[in-house]
């Protein structure tokens, strides 16, 4: 029997500690660099994730990755990767005014849907062609649908972070993207379901009904009733010295996880009930920015390079060879014309001036690691081969390069507000 104390225990203790050592000096060390460069650490933090893995640290030290990252060990970062995610979407659903996006419905609502629908079709007409270079062991329609979400898909925790270290996320452009971004988000993992479904048939059309409306259910509930229970929370627990009370910071905790294990549930996704869990609160803006403030440390030095690290370790970019190349090249020029080229002309069509188009088309276009959790599902179900795995992973680091530089120079003279009206177009 292992106690807590017990020899094995403290073995795996030991190899962990050592692990997250690693990971958060090599992350700080590469993050930083990236930032000095005019990068957003974030970026830098993911790379860094991929260079640990066999993609650069076990392509030419194979012996020390094996014993460091040894894959029969005690499966432990992913845990702690994913309780990072968790925490850093309930930090950005509070960053962010959503009460300013009752004016710009239309907006989000088009760009959501322009940035979904362009990318899925654009990847589905490539799909005929990569099926040649990389065929995958499942259903071509699969293929093509899962291609297509990639080419779709959007960072909400990536872009959320650029926006915060930019100092953006108070902007009219930053609160409009990361609410299309969820939008659009949600619906392609409700579409993950019907992969899911093609690759093991049958699919179950009323399972995915199901999601959507328990999801939408759940969403209305938290947003109404779960604001009273908040407000009610406050009172009941209050603040001691002008911070949340120990009792409301647990009532907060605990309600992030109940939130979080029932998207989970719902198969949406932990992170989109933690996101929930923050937007519930962000209406209270001294609240949220208490509560923002006694998270932030932890979450965004400890755990979040814990999980961009994790995620790069499952990345293998030494298996790009021959055409493979060419056409991570080309996914990563149309996927970025389809999306953030189509949500920057959509933008400024709604009425964006031509800086905060822009922006939009720059985050909106940023793919992180969503990316990579579609990747890695479809590469367990078998929808797609390693060989493509690691081209998307490839084409996924190119279009997050592009976005900061991009945003930084558009917003180089400041945005507009969340509660600004809109701007004459420019």
């Amino acid at each position: 029997m292992q106690t807590a104390f017990s020899t094995s225990t403290e073995q795996v203790l030991i190899h962990l500690l050592l692990q997250i050592a690693v990971i958060l000096f090599v992350s700080r060390l590469v993050g930083t660099l990236f930032r000095l460069g005019g990068q957003s650490q974030s970026v830098g933090e993911i790379l860094a994730g991929v260079m640990m893995g066999p993609s650069l640290f076990g392509h030419f030290v194979p012996g020390a990755f094996g014993w460091l990252f040894h894959p029969d060990g005690p499966a432990l970062l992913p845990y702690f990767s994913h309780i990072g995610l968790v925490l850093a979407l309930f930090l950005i659903g509070m960053e962010f005014d959503f009460g300013a996006v009752r004016a710009h419905v239309g907006k989000v609502v088009a760009i959501a849907a322009a940035t979904l629908v362009g990318p899925l079709a654009a990847g589905a007409l490539l799909a005929s062609w990569l099926w040649t270079l990389a065929p995958g062991e499942k259903s071509f329609s699969a293929y093509a649908l899962l291609l297509g979400m990639v080419m779709a898909i959007t960072a909400i925790p990536i872009m959320g972070r650029i926006l915060i270290e930019l100092g953006l996320s108070r902007t009219r452009v930053g609160v409009l993207a990361i609410s299309a971004g969820v939008v659009k988000d949600l619906f392609t993992w409700f579409l993950l379901a019907i992969v899911a479904g093609i690759a093991k048939p049958p699919v179950d059309a009323m399972h995915v009904l199901t999601m959507i409306a328990m999801t939408g259910l759940l969403s209305v509930g938290m947003l109404t009733l779960g604001r009273k229970a908040l407000a009610l929370a406050q009172r009941t627990f209050g603040w001691v010295d002008d911070r949340p009370s120990d009792a409301l910071v647990t009532y907060l905790l605990v309600t992030l996880l109940l939130l979080a294990a029932a998207t989970s549930a719902i198969g949406v996704f932990a992170i989109f009930g933690a996101f929930l869990a923050g937007a519930t609160v962000s209406s209270d803006r001294k609240l949220s920015h208490a509560v923002s403030s006694r998270f932030h440390d932890l979450t965004i030095n400890l755990f979040l390079p814990i999980f961009f690290t994790y995620t790069g370790l499952r990345a293998d970019l030494s298996q790009l060879h021959g055409s493979l190349w060419g056409a991570m090249l080309v996914f990563t020029l149309v996927g970025t014309l389809m999306s953030g080229g189509v949500a920057t002309l959509i933008a400024r069509w709604r009425g964006m001036s031509g800086r905060e188009a822009l922006v939009m088309g720059a985050l909106v276009n940023t793919p992180g690691l969503m990316i990579l959790i579609l990747l890695n599902v479809g590469l367990d179900l078998g929808v797609i081969p390693a060989t493509l795995f690691s081209a998307m992973v490839g084409h996924a680091m190119i279009r997050n390069l592009l976005a900061v530089p991009i945003v930084r120079w558009a917003a180089r003279d400041g945005l507009p507000a969340a509660s600004e009206s809109d701007p004459v177009v420019d």
